[in-house]
């Protein structure tokens, strides 16, 4: 996801909001890469070698996410069509009556990616994930994301009630620097939280919160 994405994304997100100070909460998708040979696993049959699964440590903290937003308002969330951000958001809409919206603009910094993005189409992911949202119509599809610069910074250019949005750690980054001037890299399994408080103008109450989690080791970005 380039920061012209990013921006036009945001942009489309918040058209439909009234008023301010609405929320919108980031996600970075739960622990997914801590095993080499994943796609030599029977449950990775048919996803590219940059839609990488949860782990089953990825798992629990997302259960962790779930209970920590059991009781915060949500009315709409996104994320990322890649496998680990789609079981991600599933699992914490799991008891929300929520759907869950696929974004590609949303998707991982392109540099770390196929040609073209490995994700899955809606319908495809709507057979595995029975929460996804096939009403939604993308800003973005593999197809016509922007082309990108090398570097996670290249996610720059590429949301108005409150929204959960569960990404990676580039678009997570890139959202800081446009929201609060700062690129952020945050830990796995974390959440960060913007309110909006006049158009355009943003306050962090928190970035990168661990709190939920059990297990606070090692919740490396990347």
């Amino acid at each position: 996801m380039g920061s012209s994405a990013c921006g036009k994304l945001l942009g489309r997100c918040f058209l439909t909001v009234l008023g301010y100070n609405k929320t919108s909460k980031l996600t970075l998708h739960e622990e997914d890469n801590i095993n080499r040979n994943w796609r030599t696993l029977p449950s990775a049959s048919g996803l590219a070698t940059d839609n990488s699964m949860l782990s089953e440590r990825g798992r629990a903290q997302a259960k962790e996410c779930a209970v920590r937003f059991q009781k915060v308002n949500i009315s709409h969330v996104f994320a990322s069509p890649f496998d680990r951000t789609i079981e991600t958001a599933s699992i914490i809409v799991a008891d929300k009556g929520l759907l869950v919206k696929p974004e590609p603009g949303l998707c991982e910094a392109l540099y770390l990616c196929e040609k073209p993005v490995g994700f899955w189409e809606t319908n495809k992911l709507k057979e595995k994930y029975p929460l996804v949202d096939t009403d939604y119509i993308p800003v973005y599809s593999k197809h016509t994301l922007p082309k990108e610069g090398v570097g996670d910074d290249a996610c720059l250019p590429r949301v108005r009630s409150d929204l959960l949005l569960v990404s990676h750690g580039a678009p997570i980054g890139a959202i800081h620097e446009i929201w609060k001037g700062n690129f952020t890299y945050v830990g796995q399994a974390t959440v960060s939280k913007f309110v909006e408080l006049n158009k355009g103008e943003f306050r962090m109450e928190f970035s990168s919160d661990a709190s939920h989690l059990s297990d606070k080791r090692n919740l490396r970005p990347w």
